[in-house]
């Protein structure tokens, strides 16, 4: 599911060699304002390095690939195949709602980041393509990381022992959804939870690693928190599930 950069890098180069071949024959024609349009196109596609090419690529895949899911085209469950999935008790409802088979989603309320190295022999048994980290709730109120720092620090000493475990497995880190009062009646630390992603996110494209930004699902989506502004309705997890694949390149 992940990006094939070999593959993108092939797509780009037809694409712009088609378009260089429509230009250049253009430049046959007598001078008129489409010919000097395509002239400064071509200009603009000569400066963007392959990264953005890359970027928009991948920005028109996700966009397909969620509208087809949204509209039902794609059933969003049975895209989910050969992975893994850790998470906490948010993540607990992808298996209470029978979303997904609870043999492949290791999720407990309360589990963190330093719960992971219990299940890897699980892990290594299954053996996925794919495993999504979702933790955080539990990272940030229960103060092991007292600074999102600390946190990222803990998180890639347990990225490498996956990486080492599970060298054929891609993974993908989830931000953490943000918590809504009254939530913070129970631990104030959630209002902290901007700052982890912040750290979470400029991690990730540090170290190449795929990084789940899930702020748009939660400002869509913020009235399918449960009461206690925590937790998910059972409707909230098909819009977090599309938002997962669509970083994942089927």
């Amino acid at each position: 599911m992940e990006i094939n950069r070999k593959k993108l890098l092939i797509i780009a180069g037809a694409v712009l060699a088609a378009l260089a071949i429509v230009l250049i024959i253009a430049l046959w024609t007598p001078d008129t304002g489409e010919k000097k349009k395509g002239v400064e196109y071509l200009k603009q596609l000569e400066a963007k390095n392959i990264e953005t090419v890359e970027e928009d690529v991948k920005k028109v895949r996700k966009e397909a690939q969620a509208k087809a899911m949204e509209s039902g085209e794609l059933s969003v469950w049975a895209q989910f195949s050969d992975y893994v999935i850790f998470g906490d008790s948010r993540t607990v409802g992808l298996t209470y709602y029978e979303f997904l088979d609870n043999q492949r989603v290791i999720a407990e309320a309360g589990y963190t980041i330093a719960d992971i190295p219990k299940y890897l022999e699980q892990m290594k048994t299954l053996n996925p393509s794919y495993l999504f980290l979702c933790t955080g709730l539990n990272d940030v109120s229960l103060g092991l990381w007292p600074t999102a720092e600390e946190y990222v620090t803990a998180y890639d000493e347990t990225v490498n022992t996956l990486k080492k475990e599970l060298p054929d497995t891609n993974i993908y880190i989830n931000s953490i959804f943000p918590a809504q009062d009254p939530a913070f009646a129970k631990s104030e630390l959630w209002r902290n939870i901007p700052d982890y992603n912040t750290a979470l996110k400029a991690w990730c494209e540090e170290k190449g690693l795929t990084f789940i930004d899930n702020t748009e699902v939660y400002e869509a989506h913020k009235d399918l928190y449960d009461i206690d502004g925590i937790h998910f309705q059972k409707a909230f997890y098909e819009f977090w599930a599309i938002n997962m694949l669509t970083e994942v390149d089927m």
